[in-house]
């Protein structure tokens, strides 16, 4: 089974284009002051030419783990969704979760379930979704809106009691299980994010998964735009990065081909090659290796 993952897209308007709002005030100085602007100008040909890359590989299923737009405003949810365009209506092809910035202010509330609600379940979380024999994507929400200087996520005491009882279900013991979340649990060197970035209960998170009683394979997010592959004590958790960050060098996505009898996965890197303006193979990515799961 072939699954392609990315994350991170951002499509950017200038970010007041949503409305005022105190929130951002930040995001203004970070699109001006900070390069954000700059990291993803023309970000809709690159999200257009990713897509489309995607469908290309012939993958089984492609999923995103948030951060579509940039401030979560209107008309950035209709502009990345009208690239999306018949996608949308294809959940057995394509799955999408949200991300702190689709997530951004408390007055976007229903908006990413408004464009993208069929792909993740309709917005019930966690949700699980079988995408291919013996292949299924459990999916969690821990983006929400924050104060100006904070962009941490939470995963929240109900939504984790549910996701034991997901993880410990018999039905998903003979399955290759892929948890999806927006938020990492570790940072590339392996250790925790900081409180005003990563998630607030990533220990009670971290321990959740690494239980022995619990059946998953990997752990797959975004939110960080480097991309890199870090272990728990149990778990393999990749961050596919951002595909359209222009200052990211490889900014790309993932393909997994998973072998569920053998809980194996091979990752291979896709980049942006800037003279082609095409995403491209990788061969040289540190990325690109082959794993035993459990």
């Amino acid at each position: 089974m072939k699954l392609a993952h990315f994350s991170d897209i951002h499509i950017t308007d200038f970010p007041l284009s949503g409305g005022f709002a105190l929130k951002r005030l930040a995001a203004i100085a970070s699109y001006s002051l900070m390069g954000r602007g700059a990291h993803f100008a023309g970000s809709d040909v690159r999200i257009a030419r990713l897509l489309e890359d995607v469908d290309a590989q012939g993958v089984d299923h492609a999923l995103c783990t948030g951060d579509l737009t940039g401030v979560s405003s209107e008309a950035e949810f209709a502009r990345v969704a009208g690239l999306f365009g018949p996608r949308l209506q294809q959940p057995q092809r394509f799955t999408c979760l949200p991300g702190n910035h689709d997530r951004y202010v408390k007055s976007a509330a229903g908006r990413f379930e408004q464009h993208f609600g069929a792909l993740c379940e309709g917005g019930a979380f966690p949700f699980v979704k079988r995408v291919a024999p013996k292949v299924t994507i459990v999916g969690i929400d821990v983006a929400r809106p924050t104060s100006l200087i904070d962009s941490s996520g939470l995963c929240g005491p109900r939504q984790r009691d549910a996701l034991l009882g997901v993880l410990t279900d018999a039905s998903l013991k003979d399955q290759f299980v892929v948890l999806a979340m927006h938020y990492g649990l570790l940072r590339a060197e392996g250790q925790r994010d900081h409180r005003k970035h990563g998630l607030r209960d990533d220990l009670e998170l971290t321990q959740l998964i690494d239980r022995p009683d619990v059946s998953l394979d990997l752990v797959v997010h975004g939110h960080m735009h480097r991309p890199y592959v870090v272990k728990t004590a149990r778990r393999t958790t990749i961050n596919a990065g951002s595909a359209t960050d222009l200052h990211v060098k490889g900014a790309g996505y993932h393909v997994y081909d998973i072998d569920p009898d053998q809980h194996r996965v091979r990752i291979t890197r896709r980049s942006w090659d800037v003279a082609s303006g095409k995403f491209e193979g990788n061969p040289a990515s540190p990325l690109n290796r082959e794993l035993t799961t459990r």
